[in-house]
């Protein structure tokens, strides 16, 4: 069936989006790799700094990887001097997180790589189409994370 509000097939819009994941993937895990992080990695370092002082289930929820996954990936984080974690002092079992100043200037390192590859994955957008596309992705996620929500939510 057609959706009535985007004129495509049903289940189009999903498609082009797994597309546009799948089209990026490649290309960004080989750029984050050349500077010895991998893609869970550099999600991670990205929400520390802006984020800094969260547990490790809260950086999983935030990197949309699983609590297994994200401990994994502190772990070699903090082994290469990245990330450093530290007793809550508000709450004695508790280990926050931190971006070490090793792991921001790793990732501003990668930082001209990074605008060069989005810039040549949006070269065909004006720039206000740019900015649209990067508003409407904001508004899907966030919907996204609604749905994420209500589902994992008891009955």
């Amino acid at each position: 069936m057609t959706n009535p509000k985007t004129g495509y097939p049903d289940g189009y819009v999903i498609y082009l989006v797994k597309q546009v994941e799948m089209g990026m993937r490649r290309p960004f895990e080989e750029l984050i790799a050349g500077h010895g992080i991998t893609t869970p990695g550099y999600t991670a370092l990205n929400v520390l700094q802006t984020r800094p002082g969260i547990t490790s289930s809260e950086l999983a929820r935030r990197s949309f990887a699983r609590a297994q996954t994200m401990a994994e990936t502190v772990a070699a984080l903090a082994a290469a001097g990245l990330v450093r974690r530290e007793k809550d002092p508000g709450h004695g079992r508790q280990i926050l997180l931190f971006i070490t100043p090793e792991g921001a200037d790793r990732v501003a390192g990668i930082a001209a790589e990074i605008t060069s590859l989005e810039t040549r994955m949006m070269d065909g957008l004006a720039d206000d189409e740019q900015a649209e596309l990067v508003r409407a992705l904001r508004v899907v996620r966030d919907a996204l994370a609604v749905v994420s929500r209500s589902e994992r939510a008891p009955a």
